[in-house]
């Protein structure tokens, strides 16, 4: 396969990776300009698609004379095909599968204080036995502790999850996503919530289903401190 029919194929390949991409059977211009400022690896390269698009233009309409004075090459069909690749199959969240440290809302302070130090975590899934209830961080427990400093001295065993959980700030939230979520929508998930809720501290819990009713159904979590690790994937 020469370098002409291998640029067809590949444009061809990447053609098809946009149709599904999009659910929609159109040209790839039309394909193209749908996808060109939203759909991240698209964006990215839309200069090198734009070109691939003219290249395959000029190419079928002029085969002949054109091939003689635009020639793909090889780095530009591979580049191509990186991209189709990167469509196709895009990095998803089952990257960020791991062990992930429940809390139950009845676990004193100074177990959940050990469990910090211990593993070097910033937020906490709280469940009631079987039931999820929600994320406690660093920064709510912060807040709990300077809102009770005023009352003098404490002791921490007189206090459970459940009596920091409710004074959490409200910046700190969750979402649920599939285990097979591509890392682009995430992102763009992540920021519509900041941007509409103004949530600073967004945590995503993975679950085979997107739902989560006991603690082993959370598969993994993406904090705000695993974002530069989903950056460096798109």
């Amino acid at each position: 396969m020469d370098n002409f029919e291998r640029f067809i194929s590949t444009f061809n390949q990447l053609h098809e990776a946009m149709k599904d991409e999009t659910k929609r059977d159109d040209s790839f211009g039309s394909l193209f300009y749908q996808l060109k400022e939203k759909h991240p690896v698209v964006k990215a390269f839309k200069d090198e698609i734009d070109l691939a698009r003219q290249l395959r233009n000029l190419l079928i309409h002029e085969k002949k004379d054109a091939f003689n004075i635009a020639e793909p090459t090889t780095e530009f069909i591979n580049q191509l095909e990186s991209i189709r690749q990167q469509i196709a199959n895009p990095a998803t969240v089952k990257q960020f599968n791991k062990p992930v440290v429940c809390l139950n809302i009845d676990d004193s302070l100074v177990d959940t204080l050990a469990h910090i130090k211990q593993h070097q975590l910033s937020q906490y899934p709280i469940f009631d036995g079987q039931r999820f209830l929600g994320i406690l961080t660093d920064n709510g427990l912060t807040n709990w502790l300077a809102s009770v400093s005023t009352k003098g001295t404490i002791n921490l065993m007189d206090y459970r999850v459940r009596d920091v959980l409710p004074n959490d700030e409200k910046g700190a939230s969750f979402i649920i996503v599939k285990n097979d979520m591509p890392l682009h929508e995430v992102e763009q998930t992540m920021i519509d919530e900041i941007n509409t809720k103004g949530h600073s501290k967004l945590v995503i819990l993975i679950s085979d289903s997107g739902k989560v009713e006991k603690p082993q159904d959370i598969l993994g979590i993406i904090t705000p401190g695993d974002m530069p690790k989903v950056l460096e994937q798109l």
